[in-house]
């Protein structure tokens, strides 16, 4: 009984404080801030990348792009965009003051855009036609995915299209901060990052800032395309020294260390890297096993495809990839031009060359030398019909005459002797 009594009890205090409007405290919501100034690059890339993958993998109820930018590289704002719209945490573009040109692209690909009072946002330019239409049509993708009108964002884009009220055909559209809530591109103004945070009820959030570190940076510098072209040659000519010096050294590091930081400085997930640098590897190894036991070139010719091949899946497998890995071969030619007669000799190159020739100088000889014979007087064992034999110093010599016929027994005297050739007139023949 007073068990049940107790359990009344707390049931009646448990409805008491409901009642009172008491409220469980709950862990507040983080939202991830990333600020992306000046030119769209390689290192803002990395930046949202690393923000994107901390703001999933730590539940954060958005994700905040800060935007002040005039627009930068095409190709890492595409980056950029793709990260933005497959991402699993909701999105929101702060526009403080300006996304232009490939910069809109970034500002389109979140699912909500708020703008700063006197922002503007648009009018991504390009040098030809078909960068215009390439352009155009990830405009066009990037409003469907996101829920935005494809006609007004490709105007943004494509001069010839214009928008009514806004842009005359011939102008590219940018839009206002009041414009982009006039046409429902955007949810509103807000002059900070907290205005942004009310519109969402997201007041009571905890902010976590992130912006360009140092990390970032590097990153950035291994996308460009000369850096990657000389990790590509400094990989390559390492590989070529250990082939030629022999044993596990700088240069196994060396190329070790390139290595890491090509796929470091890739697009691939994690998964991707390790499958591409298997393949590097056992291309490695299938030349090793070239060089120790050969094998008539199959594991040497698998070795090299497998090389190339991992490193223009690395570099990305478009024609760009192609470019690079052509520019690399080349500085790694030039390299091995220079200083390939100045690095030391293999032992394993040693026992599968050969170093020292086989001169009359050193002491080899391929046959009997009868150059020695040239001047000497013989006479014919047999006839010469040309060829035949002679006997010159008691020694059986074959000879040949000089296409005329020598009779058997007749005085002889050697002319020309070269190899095993030894070429003979009749004495008559000099009187």
């Amino acid at each position: 009984m007073k068990y049940r009594l107790r359990i009344i009890m707390v049931l009646l205090f448990v409805c008491l404080v409901s009642v009172a409007g008491v409220r469980v405290p709950v862990y507040a919501e983080t939202v991830r801030v990333v600020y992306v100034d000046g030119d769209i690059n390689a290192a803002n890339t990395s930046l949202v990348k690393r923000s994107l993958a901390d703001a999933e993998a730590q539940g954060d109820a958005a994700l905040i792009v800060s935007l002040d930018s005039s627009g930068g590289s095409r190709e890492q704002a595409v980056k950029i965009s793709d990260l933005l719209t497959g991402s699993a945490v909701p999105t929101i573009a702060y526009v403080s003051p300006r996304a232009r040109s490939v910069a809109a692209l970034v500002a389109l690909s979140c699912r909500h855009i708020v703008m700063a009072p006197g922002g503007s946002i648009g009018a991504s330019d390009t040098e030809s036609a078909k960068d215009t239409e390439e352009l155009k049509g990830k405009f066009g993708q990037v409003a469907t995915t996101t829920g935005k009108n494809p006609r007004l964002i490709e105007a943004m884009t494509d001069k010839s299209l214009g928008y009514s009220n806004y842009a005359e055909p011939g102008q590219l559209l940018t839009l206002s901060d009041i414009q982009a809530k006039a046409v429902n591109l955007s949810d509103g103004t807000a002059d900070s990052i907290d205005g942004v945070l009310h519109l969402y009820s997201l007041d009571n959030a905890s902010v976590q800032d992130n912006r360009l570190s140092l990390k970032d940076m590097f990153f950035g510098i291994l996308q460009n395309e000369l850096a990657r072209v000389l990790l590509v040659a400094l990989l390559l000519s390492a590989f070529a020294v250990e082939i030629k010096t022999g044993g596990i050294g700088a240069g196994f590091g060396l190329a070790v260390i390139s290595g890491a930081l090509l796929l470091s400085s890739g697009d691939g997930t994690l998964a991707d890297s390790l499958k591409l640098a298997a393949l590097l590897v056992l291309g490695a190894v299938f030349v090793g096993i070239e060089l120790i036991t050969p094998t008539v070139g199959i594991f040497g010719f698998l070795g090299t495809v497998m090389i190339f091949a991992s490193l223009f899946f690395i570099l990305g497998s478009d024609m760009t990839a192609l470019f690079e890995l052509a520019g690399a071969v080349v500085c790694t030619v030039v390299f091995l031009a220079f200083a390939g007669s100045r690095l030391p000799q293999s032992r394993l190159l040693a026992k599968v060359t050969l170093k020292n020739r086989s001169t009359r100088e050193s002491g080899y000889e391929s046959q009997t030398d009868k150059s020695d014979y040239i001047g000497k007087n013989g006479t014919t064992l047999t006839p010469l019909r040309p060829a035949g034999t002679v006997r010159i110093d008691k020694k059986r010599v074959d000879a040949v005459s000089r296409g005329d016929y020598i009779d058997k027994d007749v005085p002889v005297r050697v002319i020309e002797a070269e190899g095993m050739r030894v070429v003979v007139e009749t004495i008559e023949s000099d009187t």
